[in-house]
């Protein structure tokens, strides 16, 4: 009768300790509610639609690249923590295997140490069902990390693209910004033809004209800038007022300087398209625009007759856009090439 009524009372102390309100012993695993998720960090919309600001979206991408190092330096500490509650909880696994089939074998040293052996088995019992649920929430939460992470790159992805383009546009613009002042630059300043000249009489050949004399000499007796027939049409340059011609020829006709000189611009230009410019010292200067190819390169010295570029052959006939200036101040060409 006795051992029944200390089986009673041991009976309702265990199950007084696994009900009761308190604190957890010193020593035992964080409750269930210390095992909440952090709160997520707020996931960021993608961009309205037609919404193109550079600022707008470098702070969504900002906002993308901080949670995902949030989420990955979480996702870095879950694998070694749920490997140590896996450790932890086959420890008291194998302890309490021990105390359960231990029975009551520890009423030989008393009452009181009888329900030292009760507590001890029901503390170990919540600390494993602690580190199972430690175990379920750090497994959940690493595949909630994993799937976020994917949507993070899936939705990012096309933000991305969106910079990109937006990048690769005001590149093109700076690039044509700089194009055009460099074309304006090209009639700021003008080199001295002395300063050349021995290159352009190993390079030009036999002439009749003495290249000391300056460009100005050259009125009337410029060669033609394309070797062969071509159709030649005087032309104004809309909205500039510009006297020019227009020179159409069979595709791929090699376009030649009409005067030595130094190459000042060779490069696109969003009016003239592929353009040379040639400063023929004392401030005059040849343009070459339409081309389908530059040969010259910016600071060349040319001779007169040198090959700057060539024209297109995507279409039957092409034109090559031929001016003269003075500075900056445009000079009716016709007269220069005998026209």
């Amino acid at each position: 009768m006795r051992r029944r009524g200390l089986l009673g009372v041991i009976v309702a102390l265990t199950v007084a300790g696994g009900a009761a309100a308190g604190t957890d012993p010193p020593g035992s695993a964080p409750s269930p509610a210390a095992l909440a998720a952090p709160t997520p960090l707020p996931i960021p919309q993608a961009a309205p639609r037609g919404a193109s600001a550079p600022n707008e979206l470098d702070r969504l991408l900002t906002r993308y690249d901080a949670e995902e190092r949030s989420l990955r330096d979480e996702q870095s500490r879950v694998g070694p923590d749920l490997e140590v509650t896996k450790r932890r909880m086959h420890a008291r696994g194998r302890a309490y295997y021990k105390q359960v089939h231990a029975g009551l074998l520890p009423a030989g040293g008393g009452f009181d140490a009888l329900v030292d052996h009760a507590a001890r088995v029901e503390r170990n019992r919540r600390a494993i069902a602690r580190d199972l649920a430690r175990m379920e929430y750090l497994t959940k939460r690493g595949g909630e990390i994993g799937e976020r992470l994917t949507r993070l790159r899936a939705e990012r992805a096309p933000l991305e693209v969106q910079r990109e383009a937006m990048d690769r546009a005001r590149n093109a613009l700076q690039q044509a910004d700089e194009r055009r002042a460099a074309f304006t630059r090209a009639f700021d300043s003008s080199q001295r033809p002395p300063d050349y000249l021995a290159v352009y009489g190993a390079e030009s050949g036999p002439s009749d004209v003495d290249p000391r004399k300056g460009f100005r000499s050259l009125k009337g007796r410029l060669p033609f800038p394309l070797a062969g027939r071509a159709e030649v049409r005087r032309v104004t340059v809309p909205g500039a007022g510009t006297p020019a011609l227009e020179l159409t020829t069979p595709p791929g006709a090699i376009v030649r300087a009409v005067g030595p000189g130094r190459v000042a611009f060779a490069d696109k230009h969003e009016d003239y398209g592929f353009t040379v410019i040639v400063d023929h010292g004392d401030r005059y200067f040849s343009i070459y625009a339409n081309l389908g190819a530059v040969d010259a390169h910016l600071g060349d010295v040319v001779a007169s007759g040198a090959r700057i570029g060539a024209l297109g052959t995507d279409t039957a006939r092409v034109t090559l856009h031929f001016e003269l200036r003075h500075g900056a101040d445009a000079i009716e060409p016709s007269p220069w090439l005998g026209l």
